[in-house]
């Protein structure tokens, strides 16, 4: 009887230890949403607001005095960072 009550106990303990838990969803960072720079005439409207003309190139200098250049249709910004184009401007990372 005690080898019984022994090995059933044992039985219970290693069934026990296979038995995983379910895995907890990891949360996912949400995406930032795309920034949008946005044409309006012959003026950009930055995500900021700012309104600034382009030069002939299509390029413009900032408020702090970088400058974006307009690259194959593209917008590069100073970080290098690319403003594809868009129906209404460009969108942004």
């Amino acid at each position: 009887m005690i080898r019984i009550t022994i090995a059933a106990s044992l039985v219970a303990v290693l069934a026990a230890g296979c038995v995983s838990s379910r895995p907890r969803p990891v949360p996912q960072p949400e995406a930032a949403p795309a920034k949008h720079i946005v044409r309006e005439g012959a003026q950009l409207v930055l995500p900021d607001g700012t309104r600034v003309t382009p030069d002939y190139t299509g390029g413009f200098t900032l408020p702090n005095g970088d400058y974006v250049k307009r690259e194959r249709g593209a917008l590069v910004l100073p970080t290098g960072a690319r403003c594809q184009p868009i129906a209404n401007g460009y969108a942004c990372p």
